[in-house]
C-alpha cells in the first residue's frame, strides 16, 4: 500500500478522549498513516454486533491494511490478544469469538501477542495494539511479532435453524442507525430454501409475503398501510425494514429477536 491505513472498530462512544490517544499514538508511530473510524458506537461489549461491523464493514480495503478492533478486549491465558490475517489484512483484537464468526474459512494466519507477565492492560488499544500495528506497517511478518496461536474460540455462530414444523427460525444479528434490522439469513441461502416458492416471514402478529427491490417499491396491493419491507440489504443479508420510520421502534424487536419463516407448497 502506498498509504498506511489503520481503522478502528470500537465500543468506546463518541465522547471522551480514547479515539485521541489511539490515533495520536499511530500518527507518532507511522509515517503518513490513514486512520479509519469504522465506528465507536458498538454496544459495550457486544462481540455479536461487533463481529457484523467488522465482517461487513472491513473487508473492502486493499490488502495489508490494519484492523484494530476494541470491543470485550479483555486478556487471559485461554484468550489472548491475537493478530488474525484474513484475505490479506490485518486484524488487531482479543480471541474472545470475534475472529471465528467474522472469518472462519478466510483466516490466514493467527498469532498470539506476548505480553509482560504483570503487565496492565486495561486500555490495550493503546498500549498495546497501536504497536503492534506500527510493526506489521513497517514490515514485520506474523512470525515477528507472536507465536502461531491455535484453537480460535468458537462461539456459535446460528443466524437460522430449522423449526421441527418445517418452518425457519431467522434470529436478527444486527440493527443500523435507521433501526432497520439485518436478518442472520443471507440472500443467496434465502433462495436456496425457497426454490421458487411463495414465502411467509412472521413477526409479532404481522406477516410479509414479498421481497422488495428497495425501501420505497410499492406492495402489490398498493395499500399505503403496508409499510414493513423485506428487501435485500448491501451486505447480502435479508432485512426488514418500515418506510420512512424505524422498524425496530414499530415492531419492538431487537438484536437477537427472531422471525419465522415459512414456504408454501
Amino acid at each position: 500500500m502506498k498509504t498506511p491505513i489503520v481503522t478502528l472498530t470500537t465500543d468506546w462512544g463518541s465522547q471522551g478522549f480514547f479515539t485521541g490517544m489511539v490515533k495520536g499514538a499511530l500518527m507518532s508511530m507511522v509515517e503518513g498513516v490513514q486512520v479509519v473510524d469504522i465506528t465507536h458506537s458498538v454496544e459495550p461489549f457486544n462481540v455479536r454486533e461487533a463481529t457484523f461491523v467488522v465482517k461487513n464493514a472491513c473487508k473492502g480495503f486493499p490488502a495489508g491494511t490494519v484492523h484494530i478492533v476494541d470491543v470485550a478486549s479483555s486478556h487471559s491465558e485461554e484468550h489472548p490478544f491475537v493478530v488474525v490475517k484474513a484475505r490479506g489484512q490485518y486484524y488487531i483484537c482479543s480471541d474472545n469469538g470475534l475472529p471465528s464468526m467474522a472469518f472462519g474459512e478466510n483466516i490466514e494466519d493467527v498469532i498470539r501477542i506476548p505480553v509482560q507477565e504483570n503487565g496492565v492492560y486495561n486500555f490495550a488499544a493503546y498500549t498495546l495494539f497501536t504497536r503492534v500495528a506500527a510493526r506489521l506497517l513497517g514490515g514485520a511478518t506474523m512470525r515477528d511479532i507472536g507465536p502461531r496461536h491455535e484453537n480460535l474460540l468458537q462461539r456459535p455462530n446460528v443466524g437460522w435453524m430449522p423449526q421441527g414444523d418445517g418452518g425457519y427460525r431467522i434470529y436478527i444479528e444486527y440493527i443500523d442507525s435507521y433501526g432497520n434490522a439485518y436478518l442472520g439469513m443471507s440472500y443467496k441461502e434465502f433462495e436456496e430454501l425457497r426454490q421458487g416458492r411463495k414465502f411467509v416471514i412472521t413477526l409479532r402478529e404481522q406477516e410479509v409475503d414479498e421481497l422488495m427491490a428497495s425501501y420505497y417499491q410499492q406492495h402489490k396491493a398498493n395499500d399505503p398501510r403496508h409499510k414493513l419491507r423485506l428487501t435485500v440489504s448491501a451486505t447480502g443479508v435479508l432485512e426488514l425494514a418500515v418506510k420512512e420510520s424505524s422498524f425496530t421502534q414499530l415492531m419492538g424487536l431487537r438484536a437477537t429477536d427472531s422471525v419465522l419463516l415459512r414456504f408454501k407448497e
